[in-house]
């Protein structure tokens, strides 16, 4: 087992990893031990097994988040300073933090040598121990709240590193089509060559298709720089040092027709009970200290009420748009199916130039990238629907 990203001090340098509490466990033929942030009872030894090894699979990524982002992680250690504590508790450590700065307070006398400095330093301290009180007057967070918000980061960290790997196959398709426009940019130079040797075509016609081909092999170098950094901000999101090797495995497909079996209202009232920050504001405004301060809570949970309604109908408006959107792409795609499979006759019995033959596959294999390509939309509209509805639509 070489995976690199299963090495605790390795891979979490920058976290303080040494102050974990981490599952310690072996996996089934791994020569070394290796650490994971859950103990090894967690997961069965075939998840674990499939959590180490060199392939990302899709319905991998919230466990890898769990287990290896850092950021998760370094939230996982913060949260034990809330742990149990109500907001009272919070703020009496704000309280308590002013009286230390305080009581470390000196003022100097007027005839001392660094008199300006020292009044300056007093004062400064004065000014952060008047902060500190005022945090602990307008504190409403207590353990919930910050339970909550580190729920909420992890599941935005699991959604974003889905979209990356949607992202990556976007990329490689992106590429065929790249490449795609390559091959036909090195036949129209081609036949640009053969028209000036004819007498039919100009060194202008030449030159364009000279250009037109250059530029064609530029993009490939883009597309391909695309994937990799796509693939390596995804790779580290996910636990893996830089550079590992990682084979990134297909997507699932889309559902079929997800949105006939949407119920929207239902869906905004549970979207509104799961929402994260919607639960947050609802604890801040029982835990504000004075009514100008649940007033302005209570203000904000009502427009973010609304936000959250409004997200949800726009995820499925989208969703709507491209199930159409796929539709499209799988008859445009069967289509030119059907047109391949004549041509390919054509050609057997020469009813067909090989020029015609070749532009007809550039038109198969466009449609066959924007197939997939609209696959992926789909897939991303669906599970932001899902994710709106589960707890992470927007508040603003």
């Amino acid at each position: 087992m070489n995976r690199n990203k299963k090495i605790c001090l390795k891979h979490r340098i920058a976290t303080g990893a040494a102050a974990c509490s981490l599952g310690l466990f072996l996996a089934a033929g791994a020569p070394v031990q290796v650490l994971a942030a859950s103990p090894q009872f967690a997961y069965s030894t075939e998840k674990w097994a499939s959590l180490q090894d060199d392939k990302l699979e899709f319905d991998e990524i919230a466990d890898l988040i769990h287990e290896y982002n850092s950021t998760v992680e370094k939230n996982r250690i913060e949260y034990k300073d809330y742990q149990g504590k109500d907001s009272n508790e919070i703020a009496q450590e704000y309280y308590d933090a002013a009286d230390e700065i305080e009581s470390s307070i000196e003022y100097p006398d007027s005839d001392d040598a660094n008199y300006g400095s020292a009044l300056a330093a007093a004062q400064r301290s004065e000014a952060s121990a008047t902060q500190m009180r005022e945090q602990g007057d307008n504190n409403v967070d207590d353990a919930n709240v910050k339970a909550w918000g580190y729920t909420q980061t992890e599941k935005s960290l699991v959604q974003q590193a889905q979209n990356l790997m949607i992202q990556y196959w976007n990329a490689q398709e992106n590429l065929k089509s790249v490449q795609n426009q390559v091959s036909k940019a090195e036949k129209d130079y081609e036949t640009a060559n053969l028209k000036l040797s004819s007498g039919s075509a100009t060194q202008t016609d030449v030159l364009d298709a000279k250009e037109t081909l250059l530029k064609a092999q530029a993009s490939i170098t883009t597309a391909e720089s695309n994937i990799a950094s796509t693939k390596e901000s995804l790779c580290q999101m996910l636990g893996w040092k830089y550079g590992a090797s990682v084979e990134i495995c297909a997507l699932p497909d889309p559902q079929e027709q997800m949105s006939a079996s949407v119920n929207l209202e239902e869906d905004i009232a549970k979207a509104q009970e799961n929402n994260y920050q919607l639960k947050i504001l609802v604890r801040q405004v029982n835990n504000a200290m004075t009514s100008t301060l649940k007033e302005q809570y209570q203000t904000t949970l009502t427009s973010g009420k609304e936000a959250v309604k409004s997200n949800v109908q726009s995820a499925y408006q989208n969703l709507k748009m491209s199930e159409a959107q796929y539709e499209q792409a799988k008859r445009s795609l069967e289509l030119e199916e059907k047109t391949k499979q004549t041509n390919d006759r054509k050609l057997a019995a020469g009813l067909i130039s090989q020029n015609a033959y070749q532009s007809a596959t550039y038109s198969y294999e466009s449609a066959s990238v924007a197939k997939e390509t609209a696959a992926m939309s789909l897939l991303q509209a669906q599970l932001a629907y899902q994710w709106a509805v589960g707890g992470l639509a927007s508040t603003q």
